[in-house]
């Protein structure tokens, strides 16, 4: 029999006679970030003694102050002989009274302080802390995030080709200047590419250091840490439409700095005005003019809060009526662009504020203040308020679902996460045969499925949704039916899967070698849907050069780009990967890639689970201690010189008794 010993919050608690504690470990629950645990226990009663009743608190008595938090799991370990078995938590599940006294307190335990599920609750990636990657808005930085990365983001943000608005086209026709067209015409820049049309890509491992850095935990990953995943990255696609044109919620207002004032009441050190009642009778209005030659919003707030805003263009003086003012009221003065803001520089090269009463018939102006250096306003782009509305939690565990990932706790903060072939690779063989029964064994037929999909988000993107129409499954999909009676095995992954385009010349009809994506509906409607990934595979350096038209409405060709794409290779013959879980023909490529998320990452497993030699085995086993500590989900049993996989194993702890779940090692 083994001594086993349950510490809760570092105190030892005490069992009944008999009681033990059984702990499962399953392969699913590697698979899955809300079953993290690793290893968890069948419920199991503690008795209700002095000492329990002190680990506990006294949770019964309902007028104990300050008593157990049952609504969190408590920091626990299990010790086996000496050993420590497992780290983990206990949750207390209630408590048996008997004659309204304590009898005994059920509980059950995990291996892992919390599943990753539970760690993120509902935030979202726009929680999370991706400041390193913000950057101005500007034309250099768009310019240069075309076909490079953008300085200062430690090579991590790039501008891809993909349109949020436009219906883009190529016409090399030389009388033709329809918007939309992207073909680089000299002299032409009413029709190209617009700086406010692109929107900014952040690479996948940056994100996922970010989750790190939020919760305090570590991802041991080789795989995240290849090359190939760091080609992969998340379109800042926040809102349909273009990122700040357009977008009422899309910029900020700021505080209009006043350098010098006239009068009293105005503090230049806060650029505020308090007005003191004690020594006026009322204020009637407030003025502001402006010196400018661009278009601008000026808005008056009241104790922080907003009061009145009013767009203008151009020099002007903007009134504000002021009514019912209350002694020790603080007014600012603020300014941001207009709604139908374009993101291009406003400068605002003079203002004056003036604070006016009309005791009787003449203006009175209780303060002026006014600025001697010029007012700008230019727009950073913070990478979190431009990410996609998605939980973390489903973020990652698209991730898994996409890569057949799994991950295993290995302390209270540290998890390793690899692809399902690489962690079976790692595990290690224990020869069990001395140690099992024989004499009853169950052989079954595993579960088939009648049905194998692997999704992503039903498209409305207008390529993507056109060939979900014409093909009945989307692009990149990928479903096989058996002749099985069973349920479906279904994989859905929460991103979008774009079908990018390469655009052919309207004039001749011959391709050019420009590849872009469109995030519009087949209505011509800018689209949001889920968020979507995919491979920067390098540069098309190409004949044809699209026009790009910048914030001072100058006209650049480009003909060096990023490849935005489902392969991981703008060279065929270099292609090892793709975003497709099925054979596609690449738009850009022209042909098909078999080298599939099915086919590198989820094959060997499904192909095993549909192997006429597969098998499920049922055995009992007395596991020795060496075992018992040892074994890990991963590892393979041997029984008479057979290999097996684990499915389940249910292990009494003090007995050594052992329910094997097994699949024969095909």
């Amino acid at each position: 029999m083994n001594r086993v010993d349950l510490y809760i919050d570092g105190q030892k608690v005490d069992f009944f006679d008999q009681e033990s504690i059984e702990l499962t470990m399953s392969v699913q629950n590697v698979k899955d970030i809300s079953k993290v645990f690793g290893d968890f226990s069948k419920s199991f009663t503690l008795p209700a003694n002095p000492n329990n009743n002190a680990v506990f608190k006294h949770y019964y008595n309902v007028d104990v102050s300050g008593g157990f938090q049952a609504n969190t799991r408590t920091s626990a370990f299990i010790e086996l002989n000496n050993n420590v078995l497992r780290n983990g938590v206990i949750e207390l599940e209630g408590v048996q009274l008997k004659n309204l006294q304590p009898y005994a307190y059920k509980v059950s335990f995990y291996s892992k302080t919390t599943a990753l599920k539970d760690l993120f609750g509902d935030d979202k990636l726009n929680d999370l802390d991706l400041s390193a990657q913000d950057h101005g808005y500007n034309d250099t930085n768009i310019a240069t995030g075309l076909n490079s990365y953008v300085a200062g983001t430690g090579d991590a943000v790039i501008y891809p080709l993909i349109s949020p608005v436009a219906n883009w086209f190529y016409d090399s026709a030389t009388n033709d200047v329809i918007p939309n067209n992207i073909y680089y015409k000299t002299g032409h820049p009413e029709h190209g590419v617009f700086y406010y049309d692109l929107k900014p890509a952040v690479k996948l491992q940056k994100i996922l250091g970010a989750i790190q850095t939020k919760y305090g935990v570590t991802f041991n990953s080789d795989f995240f840490a290849t090359a190939d995943f760091g080609k992969l990255f998340m379109w800042c696609h926040r809102r349909a439409g273009y990122m700040f044109k357009g977008q009422p919620n899309g910029t900020t207002n700021e505080v209009v700095n006043f350098t010098s004032a006239t009068g009293s009441g105005f503090d230049t050190s806060t650029d505020t005005f308090t007005f003191n009642k004690s020594s006026m009778v009322n204020m009637d209005y407030i003025d502001v003019a402006v010196t400018s030659t661009d278009n601008y919003a000026i808005s008056l707030y009241v104790n922080g809060q907003l009061f009145s805003k009013k767009e203008s263009s151009g020099n002007d003086t903007i009134f504000f009526v002021t009514n019912d003012v209350n002694n020790g009221d603080v007014f600012q003065i603020k300014f941001s662009p207009i709604a139908a803001w374009d993101a291009s520089v406003i400068n605002l090269t003079a203002i004056t504020a003036s604070f006016v009463i009309v005791p009787i018939t003449t203006p009175v102006n209780i303060a002026t203040a006014s600025t001697s250096t010029t007012q700008t306003y230019t727009s950073d782009v913070i990478i979190a308020d431009q990410l996609p509305e998605q939980k973390i939690s489903d973020f990652v565990s698209s991730l898994i679902k996409m890569f057949n990932l799994v991950i295993v706790p290995t302390s209270n903060t540290a998890y390793d996460i690899e692809p399902l072939d690489d962690w079976y690779s790692e595990g290690s063989t224990y020869d069990i045969s001395n140690y099992t029964n024989i004499e009853e064994v169950t052989v079954n037929r595993p579960d088939l499925y009648s049905r194998v999909s692997f999704s992503f988000n039903e498209t409305e993107a207008i390529l993507g949704e056109q060939y979900r129409l014409q093909n009945d499954i989307g692009y990149g999909d990928l479903r096989a039916d058996f002749n099985f009676d069973g349920e479906e095995f279904e994989i859905e992954v929460g991103f979008d899967n774009m079908l990018f385009e390469r655009l052919s010349d309207v004039a001749d009809g011959s391709l050019t070698t420009i590849n872009v994506g469109k995030s519009i509906t087949r209505e011509i409607e800018p689209y949001i849907g889920n968020p979507f990934i995919f491979y920067a595979a390098g540069n098309i350096i190409g004949n044809q050069a699209f026009g790009y038209i910048n914030m001072d409405g100058d006209e650049f060709d480009f003909a060096d780009f990023w490849l935005a794409s489902n392969v991981n290779s703008r060279v065929a013959a270099s292609v090892t990967k793709t975003l497709n879980f099925g054979t596609e023909i690449d738009p850009y490529l022209l042909q098909g890639f078999s080298q599939g998320l099915y086919q590198s990452y989820w094959r060997d497993y499904i192909t095993d689970l549909y192997d006429l030699q597969r098998r499920l085995f049922s055995f009992k086993a007395q596991l020795p201690i060496r075992v018992l500590l040892d074994l890990k989900a991963n590892d393979k049993l041997t029984i008479l010189e057979r290999n097996y996989i684990i499915n389940s194993v249910t292990m009494n702890l003090a007995t050594g008794e052992a329910q094997l779940e097994l699949l024969n090692d095909v």
